[in-house]
């Protein structure tokens, strides 16, 4: 009796695990709070880009931590029931002025770091992440006042590849991710960690990730790409997933795909919406009303809302012709759609 209990609970964690680490909305937003256009839909996921979790903004000297601008962020999610991504930048200018990094260029202004390099100290860089998770990761002790939905899902630096983001070597890029992702998931069991977004499939995308990609795929759950249109428009019809997708099966790297930016360009919203989910994607975050970049129409922003409404929380894709997919939900349900 003990044995059939035991696997039972074993059974119950199991299916609890997997629907805990998946929320029902298949789409979000970045989020900016400054804008009101761009603070994400209710029920849906958000991605607060830059965001808050930066290191230079929370620690801006050694020991004083400020969580307003965070805390804010997490209110307003809660409030509106939303799944947060949390992008984690470990850059801080006063730990980098320390041993005399050379300043970087990001294009977030004034307000992000003026470095980008590795941290000089890791141990000085574990104080604030375990600061930072012991905030938002809901067990009771140290948390946010009035924490009501924890941070699970944390992403780990954004597009390395480039050096607007990152000012360092893969090998470096390598050693944060890795070192971060061990010591979440020792402060935070149940925590998710997201592969820094990709930055296309583009050549030199391509190069990097085919090395960094086998060195960090032991300490990742979810593989993430981004798709960002050229200034004339330029795009790929499935965002990258395709080439993705691909890439990971070389590599034999068998992880879910989520789609943390996605900028149609001059591709036609819902067809490429269609391919990037039936190639693979999970998730589709897209990067706002007034994100910088070619601007979605407002007849095709009106479509992909009408599409959200109509087919989020979906089971399951099946392209059936080149044209037209049919949709499974949860409850036995099918829908097709004519794209």
């Amino acid at each position: 009796m003990r044995t059939i209990k035991k696997y039972f609970f074993i059974f119950l964690f199991f299916i609890f695990s997997i629907n805990f680490s998946f929320a029902e909305s298949r789409f979000g937003e970045l989020t900016e709070m400054f804008d009101e256009r761009m603070r994400g839909k209710d029920n849906q996921w958000v991605r607060p880009h830059p965001g808050p979790f930066v290191w230079n903004k929370i620690e801006n000297k050694q020991g004083n931590f400020s969580w307003e601008e965070a805390d804010e962020y997490v209110v307003y999610a809660q409030n509106h029931n939303q799944t947060i991504i949390a992008t984690i930048w470990p850059y801080s200018n006063w730990e980098q002025k320390s041993c005399k990094r050379k300043k970087g260029r990001s294009p977030f202004g004034k307000h992000f770091s003026k470095y980008l390099s590795k941290p000089c100290s890791m141990d000085n860089y574990k104080t604030f992440l375990l600061a930072l998770i012991d905030r938002y990761d809901g067990d009771g002790s140290n948390d946010m006042p009035s924490l009501t939905k924890p941070i699970i899902y944390w992403e780990i630096m954004n597009e390395p590849e480039y050096k607007m983001f990152f000012r360092g070597k893969e090998d470096e890029f390598v050693e944060i991710f890795n070192f971060s992702s061990k010591t979440i998931k020792k402060k935070q069991k149940d925590s998710v960690i997201v592969m820094a977004g990709a930055a296309g499939m583009f050549p030199e995308n391509e190069k990097f990730w085919k090395s960094a990609l086998p060195k960090i795929k032991d300490n990742f759950d979810i593989a993430n790409i981004h798709h960002i249109s050229t200034p004339e428009g330029k795009c790929d019809k499935e965002f990258w997933v395709d080439e993705f997708s691909g890439l990971l099966k070389k590599l034999k790297i068998n992880k879910p795909i989520w789609l943390t930016e996605a900028m149609t360009g001059k591709c036609k919203v819902i067809p490429t919406y269609v391919k990037a989910f039936a190639n693979g994607a999970e998730i589709i975050i897209d990067v706002g009303v007034n994100a910088p970049g070619m601007k979605m129409s407002k007849k095709s922003r009106k479509k992909l809302n009408e599409f959200i409404s109509d087919y989020d929380g979906f089971e399951s894709i099946k392209l059936i012709s080149k044209k037209k997919a049919e949709f499974k939900f949860k409850d036995g349900s099918s829908k097709t759609l004519d794209f």
